[in-house]
């Protein structure tokens, strides 16, 4: 059953949406199960400087920590559902889940470091670690944001610079491979991207040294804090998440469509990935949606805002 609930983030958006994969196999790299593979990666690294650590519950509390997302994820979820909220309904039922279990799940999803276990705090200070990389490098490559208008005071906060050298190149071999190659490799995509975020997390644990879990928590907890309000809410969100995403029409509009028209509608998008909702809303006599509607524009940037654009035109050569 736990099997089943990971694989299903597959089909469940990330950074961007993933549906649409067999119009375009591009947006398979946004799939949010790479995240949380990335937090389950960080979080072994985490665990392997620091004793006495259960690294068989954090392993579990990683993996665990993404499932009770709705198709579209947090594009559907705002103002219409509480991740942390739902944790006690969502896993009570989990055979190995215990009341511990519960209570570190909730505190990893509320960012509330305050009472959790050593182990929850290691997976705490791994996604937002995971996000503070992954984010800025997702909009790069694989939404084509130039790098220039990532601001210096996360730059400087994170300690590298996609502007320069030797990640400059790096990213534009990505966004040439995602935005302008012929017949373009998701797979390979994503294998140089995650080459690309270790090598980038080796860097930003290198200089935020990881001695003391509570100076840690504070760093990172900073670091987010200073990648979100300066560049991820005010650059990307309006970009990725209304434009490229629809975030605004989900949630507003299509949402309530679905819960009124679906039995037991928000149980039911606890199970279902993006492929069956968009079946679903489709299949509902009267439906005014379209499938095409909910794929990602990961064209957007370079189409209609070419000054905000890294990679302008396909790669010849």
């Amino acid at each position: 059953m736990t099997s089943e609930r990971i694989a299903r983030l597959r089909y469940i958006t990330g950074f961007a949406t993933t549906y649409g994969e067999e119009v375009d196999p591009r947006v398979s790299v946004f799939a949010r199960i790479w995240h949380v593979q990335r937090v389950v990666s960080v979080a072994g690294r985490l665990c392997d400087t620091t004793r006495g650590l259960d690294r068989a519950r954090i392993q579990k509390l990683a993996w665990w920590h993404d499932l009770n997302r709705w198709p579209f994820a947090h594009n559907a979820e705002k103002e219409n559902f509480d991740q942390a909220a739902n944790v006690r309904e969502y896993f009570s039922s989990f055979a190995s889940c215990t009341e511990r279990d519960l209570a570190d799940l909730h505190g990893i999803h509320t960012k509330e470091a305050i009472g959790l276990t050593d182990e929850a705090r290691i997976v705490l200070v791994a996604d937002l670690l995971t996000g503070i990389i992954e984010d800025p490098l997702l909009a790069v490559t694989g939404i084509n944001v130039n790098p220039r208008l990532i601001p210096a005071e996360v730059e400087e906060a994170l300690g590298f610079s996609l502007r320069e050298e030797p990640w400059r190149s790096q990213c534009v071999d990505l966004a040439r491979e995602f935005h302008g190659a012929e017949h373009p490799s998701p797979a390979r995509f994503h294998e140089r991207f995650e080459a690309l975020f270790d090598r980038l997390t080796q860097r930003v644990l290198a200089l935020h040294r990881w001695t003391d879990q509570n100076d840690a928590l504070s760093a990172f907890f900073g670091l987010a804090r200073t990648v979100r309000e300066t560049f991820i809410r005010p650059v990307i969100f309006p970009l990725n998440n209304e434009k490229v995403c629809h975030a605004s029409w989900l949630r507003q509009e299509v949402i309530p469509w679905y819960c009124g028209h679906v039995d037991d509608a928000r149980r039911r998008l606890l199970r279902i990935d993006e492929r069956d909702f968009v079946a679903d809303l489709i299949g509902i006599p009267g439906s005014p949606y379209a499938p095409h509607q909910f794929h990602p524009d990961v064209g957007y940037v370079a189409r209609e805002e070419p000054e905000m654009a890294f990679i302008h035109r396909p790669h010849v050569g």
